[in-house]
């Protein structure tokens, strides 16, 4: 199993980290403040891409992809989404 990425070598804010932090924990309204929070520029963009290489054998790679939205997993949301609003 590959080592977990030390949190200050991160480019990006990691959604673990985010979901601990007390600004969300004590925020009106968690999903706007997490939302901005998950915002990024170009350049930060750019250097997650430069310190990922390597994907699957990187660490911070998979820190970073968890719970993202890819196209490995966006059939499996789409069908998610589709089970619930058949629900109703």
């Amino acid at each position: 199993m590959a080592e977990e990425p030390h949190t200050a070598d991160v480019p990006v804010p990691l959604l673990d980290d985010l979901m601990i932090h007390p600004y969300y924990l004590g925020a009106e309204d968690p999903r706007t403040w997490l939302r901005r929070q998950m915002l990024l520029s170009h350049e930060k963009v750019y250097q997650t891409a430069a310190a990922t290489i390597g994907q699957r054998e990187n660490a911070l790679w998979a820190a970073v992809r968890k719970l993202s939205i890819t196209a490995s997993n966006f059939g499996h949301i789409l069908s998610a989404f589709d089970r619930k609003k058949s629900k109703f």
